[in-house]
């Protein structure tokens, strides 16, 4: 069940206040109180400084009295000027733990205060699992729509959002032959105004889709539209009760022909109507069958070696210690001795040739496979050169002979540790994809950056993660046309090129390998025939709501099916390595195996 949200109040904690600004309420019509099943949820907390010195305070969620030995721990250390005040968010990451309660420990106070937060997690069964269709889609609702929002599914005349059997004998309650009800998505209403909403688009990160009025969308500060305008451009979906989106949401987009535009890997579209029809046809794309959505799934099935594999044991040479050990502590020892008339060593010489051969087995062991983490990523990266920013998706894999000190991911990043388990028969937790360790709850650190302390990399253990990030990025292709009709180039993209593939206005392809960085060279036309989309947008956003991208990654880095993902005005380049995405351990030795960037460019002498 989900932990309810409580009311803002502040708290005195030594010379700090501390005020949390509450969750998104559910709406409990919509069905059972499902919450959100990925993403990162945000605590935004206000911190102010009554006193004449600078305190440092750390926050943790949830409080230790809360959590077991599973889930994950978030924690940040702030420093909070006298006299200042200092908003603070901490992320909680996908997990499968729901808990009420962060811990706030300020400087000088001896002991932590417990305060009340809430969740929007939805915590699985006590076994792990859950009996259902699976997780809903979370849509998270401003205060500008109606409380009756719900309640559109019983009109008159509407048809109700489609219903999901769960499995056989189990109905809501988890008791007998029932159906579960109506499978619409779970309403999360926010409790502030948009003035307040968070300028980090990562606090959108858990939400399917957002939904909000036009004049909200238009009269929302700047720092939040950037981050919803980065929250679409990472797959979310932005709904507009209104007849248009307004231009900050929708330039650079891709019309769909529906009245609705692809930005990035997202979708923008408004009803169309600022009445009550608005709202129904809202309700209506809301509650759609198979709604679009983004939800990393387990680990892919890497059938042609772009992730680390699981480790292979050096069988013949352990078995070939073992054997040279048993018969050097049996016979030859005993032989031995008793030639010498020894025998009596055999209480010493025993335990310090066991040693001994524990030592080489180990040593062989380790040496066998090195002492340096090695990985390997694969990533495709939409760069949009208009507006100077970068989205990527892809797998990062690990593989450590010893455990590591710690990851180390960006700020802006949303990362979702894969398991190596399918659900059972389709019916499992919405979290059972996140894999839980043994031994404890995983840490992760906020302090300067998303640093995964423990439990997320074990020794000898492959680790998988499913990456999406969106940041402003410089990295261009200069691409220029000559008095003779020809095309070059200059990488600007920080890597070298392996191939190159530019299209031009008029839909003419030209090619060109091995464009070192910083390099200009002159494209060859492309052979073949070339059915070029209108916008990558489209294609790449199908991609990202299949979930399991690895199989379209190896088929277009062999230069299969370009087309879908090439259009006018646009390039595909593949990188020997992408600067997109970087190792998160350091020191660790990872192998870009795919770096695929699909670019649009800007500028004169593009061809657009």
């Amino acid at each position: 069940m989900l932990v309810p949200a409580v009311a803002a109040r502040a708290e005195k904690i030594g010379d700090i206040d501390v005020l949390v600004q509450p969750l998104p309420n559910t709406d409990v019509r919509s069905g059972r109180e499902d919450g959100v099943s990925h993403g990162y949820v945000e605590y935004r907390v206000q911190l102010k400084n009554s006193s004449a010195k600078d305190c440092k305070v750390e926050l943790v969620y949830p409080a230790s009295r809360d959590y077991s030995r599973s889930g994950v721990v978030a924690s940040r250390t702030v420093q909070v000027l006298a006299g200042q005040e200092a908003s603070v968010s901490l992320f909680q990451p996908p997990s499968s733990d729901a808990w009420g309660s962060m811990s706030v420990r300020v400087e000088g106070v001896k002991e932590a205060r417990q305060i009340s937060v809430g969740s929007l997690r939805r915590e699985s069964g006590g076994y792990g699992y859950d009996y259902g269709p699976g997780p809903r889609s979370a849509v998270l609702l401003s205060r500008g729509v109606p409380q009756d929002f719900r309640d559109r599914a019983g009109r008159p005349g509407e048809k109700p959002a489609p219903e999901a059997p769960g499995p056989p004998g189990y109905g809501p309650s988890g008791y007998g032959p029932e159906e579960y009800g109506p499978r619409g998505p779970a309403l999360l209403r926010s409790e502030v105004p948009v003035s307040q909403w968070s300028p980090n688009w990562l606090g959108y990160s858990c939400y399917d889709a957002i939904l909000l009025t036009q004049r909200e969308a238009e009269e929302m500060p700047a720092p939040a539209q950037a981050a919803v305008r980065r929250y679409l451009e990472c797959g979310g979906e932005l709904l507009v009760h209104g007849r248009k989106v307004p231009d900050v949401f929708s330039r650079g987009g891709l019309a769909d022909g529906q009245g609705g535009y692809h930005v990035g890997l997202g979708r923008a579209a408004a009803t169309s109507d600022e009445g009550e029809p608005g709202w129904d046809r809202a309700y209506r794309r809301l509650t759609a069958a198979s709604p679009e959505t983004y939800r990393p799934r387990e680990k892919p099935n890497d059938q042609h070696g772009l992730l680390v594999g699981e480790a292979k044991v050096p069988v013949r040479g352990l078995f070939f210690l073992v054997l040279l050990f048993a018969v050097a502590i049996g016979p030859v020892n005993v032989w031995l001795l008793s030639k010498h008339r020894k025998r009596i060593w055999l209480w010493w010489n025993v335990p310090a040739i066991s040693l001994l051969t524990c030592l080489a087995v180990f040593l062989y062991a380790m040496f066998s496979e090195g002492w340096t983490s090695r990985g390997r990523i694969a990533s495709l990266t939409l760069l949009d050169e208009r507006c100077h920013r970068a989205t990527t998706i892809g797998y990062v894999s690990l593989y450590c002979p010893l455990t590591p000190g710690g990851v180390h991911f960006g700020a802006d990043s949303d990362v979702a540790l894969l398991s190596h388990e399918r659900p059972y028969s389709g019916y499992s937790s919405p979290y059972s994809r996140y894999r839980e360790p043994e031994g404890g709850p995983r840490q992760v650190d906020w302090t300067s950056d998303q640093h995964l302390v423990s439990g997320w990399v074990t020794a000898r253990v492959p680790a998988y993660f499913q990456v999406r990030k969106n940041e402003d990025r410089r990295e261009r292709l200069s691409v220029g046309k000559k008095a003779d009709g020809s095309v070059t180039v200059v990488n600007a993209l920080g890597a070298d090129v392996r191939r190159l593939y530019v299209a031009d206005g008029s839909g003419r392809v030209f090619e060109g390998r091995d464009i070192p960085a910083g390099a200009e060279r002159t494209l060859s036309a492309a052979t073949g025939g070339w059915k070029l989309s209108a916008g990558a947008q489209a294609e790449l956003r199908q991609l990202l709501t299949r979930g399991e991208w690895l199989s379209a990654f190896r088929n277009w880095n062999s230069g299969t099916n370009l087309g879908p993902i090439l259009s006018a005005g646009g390039y595909v380049a593949f990188l020997d390595k992408s600067p997109f995405i970087e190792s998160p351990v350091a020191g660790a030795s990872c192998e870009h195996t795919v770096a695929i960037v699909c670019g649009i460019s800007e500028g004169p002498g593009d061809g657009r």
